[in-house]
């Protein structure tokens, strides 16, 4: 990954998480928050559709396995499927509600009037496909549904190929938040409480610090 188009703190962050991924029991993550408003979302593409599916229909069709998608659904999220000529090519999943996190010990807290996004899956022979758009679109219908004005999620900071398509839909910054930990200890550079032992982290997203 090419330190100019990552920038400094971004490669920084790619060198710390590789690392911490090979030493046991040692984890970094560094991540964005985003805020995608519906009024940037796209139209449906012509010829697809999405669809609330449940786990039965996607079991062996996505990237997430039947524990994962028990969590997701424990945690009331919906899971947007993107159909194609009546096949599964991606989904995504969306909660209303503060989302616990499962790659780092967080609650995440929407803001105000705005979903929570996990994010999106496509099929890697579709991902050069109209399917993250019709995936979008889908979400806008979900959000138009519940009278919600916008979509929030975390990305990693150097992960450019899902920065980029966010930041052509209008979408805003809702700062960083940075997690380290060993063992059973945590550190987050916001929220409360930052320093937990086998505790979780509740990071209200709509509040920069």
């Amino acid at each position: 990954m090419p330190q100019a188009r990552l920038g400094i703190g971004g490669t920084a962050s790619y060198a710390a998480g590789r690392l911490a991924a090979i030493l046991p029991g040692v984890r970094y993550h560094r991540y964005r928050l985003i805020a995608v408003p519906l009024s940037g979302m796209p139209s449906m593409p012509r010829g697809y559709t999405v669809v609330t599916a449940e786990n039965f229909q996607l079991d062996g069709r996505i990237d997430a396995n039947a524990a994962i998608m028990a969590y997701r659904r424990a945690q009331e999220a919906d899971a947007l499927a993107a159909v194609h000529k009546d096949e599964i090519v991606g989904v995504t999943w969306l909660t209303a509600r503060p989302f616990a996190e499962d790659e780092v010990r967080a609650l995440w807290v929407p803001p105000d009037g705005m979903a929570w996004d996990t994010g999106m899956w496509v099929r890697p022979d579709r991902r050069l496909s109209r399917a993250f758009s019709a995936l979008w679109a889908g979400t806008a219908d979900w959000l138009r549904q519940r009278g919600l004005h916008g979509s929030a999620s975390r990305i990693a900071d150097y992960n450019l190929g899902s920065l980029a398509p966010h930041s052509r839909m209008d979408a805003r910054s809702l700062g960083t938040v940075t997690f380290a930990g060993v063992g059973g200890l945590q550190v987050a550079t916001r929220g409360c409480p930052r320093f937990t032992w086998a505790g979780v982290t509740r990071i209200e997203t709509g509040a920069r610090s």
